[in-house]
This record gives C-alpha cells, sequence and structure tokens, in this order.
C-alpha cells in the first residue's frame, strides 16, 4: 500500500513557473483588501466615524411666540420636509408660555442635560446642533436659522 501512495503522489504535476506567478499576483491582489479590512476594523474599535457623525437637531421654543410660529410654519416645516432633514434626528422642546421655555416638565428626561448651556438671556426660537453628545452650534433668534445653524447642519451631511 505504501508504494501505491508514493507512486500517486509522484505522478501529481508540479506547479508551473506560471502558475507560481498567478499564485503571487493573487496574494499581492489580496494585500490592499486585507490593509484596507483591517483599518477599517481599528477605526471601529476606537470610534473613529466610520460615516457622518451623528447630528440632532433640537428646536426650543414658544406656542406664545411670534418669530417661533413663524420658523416651524415656515422654514422649520421646508426643512423637516426636505431629504436633508432625513440625515438628522430632530428634536423638540416646546412650552406654552416663553416664561416657561427652561421648566423640567417641557425637556425630555435625555436631551435635558443640554438645558444647562442656556441662558436666561437667551431668546427663542432656538436652535442646538449637538454631534456625539456634543453642542457644535447654539444660536437664537429669527436670522439665526438661515446664518447660523443651516448651514451647521449642511456641513454634518456631506
Amino acid at each position: 500500500m505504501r508504494g501505491l501512495r508514493t507512486e500517486i503522489i509522484s505522478m501529481m504535476e508540479q506547479p508551473t513557473e506560471i502558475q507560481r506567478d498567478r499564485l503571487s499576483a493573487r496574494r499581492q491582489l489580496a494585500r490592499p483588501l486585507v490593509v484596507a479590512v483591517i483599518a477599517i476594523l481599528v477605526m471601529a474599535v476606537w470610534g473613529r466615524p466610520l460615516r457622518p457623525a451623528d447630528v440632532t437637531l433640537i428646536y426650543v421654543g414658544a406656542q406664545d411666540c411670534a418669530p417661533c410660529r413663524a420658523w416651524q410654519n415656515g422654514e422649520g416645516a421646508a426643512f423637516l420636509a426636505s431629504a436633508e432633514s432625513a440625515h438628522i434626528t430632530y428634536r423638540e422642546v416646546k412650552s406654552p408660555h416663553l416664561e416657561d421655555v427652561l421648566r423640567d416638565e417641557n425637556w425630555p428626561d435625555d436631551i435635558r442635560d443640554y438645558r444647562n448651556n442656556i441662558r436666561r438671556s437667551d431668546g427663542v426660537p432656538l436652535w442646538l446642533v449637538v454631534s456625539g453628545r456634543r453642542i457644535v452650534e447654539q444660536q437664537f433668534g429669527a436670522t439665526a436659522w438661515q446664518r447660523h445653524i443651516l448651514p451647521t447642519l449642511r456641513s454634518y451631511s456631506r
């Protein structure tokens, strides 16, 4: 039996030079792919974004605020209906009266900590752009949407 095995092995073809070259070329092509996969995994483990940062827009307003209603019915409604808004999380803090904007009952628990960044002198409508739990833009007033908030949101959706 031992002789048959030796005979079969000796009858098998040895790889030709062309086959060795092809195998070497495949290995060389696979190296960049392996490096790319490892880089992606390392970035994911270290918490570096592989996609645009998660962005949240927090709108703060009051029902008895004319500029707030104007933004909500105009530019706010247009933005929320646009494709751009699909890339962000929208949260709303709306109180019945201007003087109640900072009250606990108007703020959902999970975003209440952001309220600490708002001064009593800040007006409404007010927007906070949050990226990864950090406020990257905070502005208030009728013109702040076009001047500051919308450009900031667009910079994160690229």
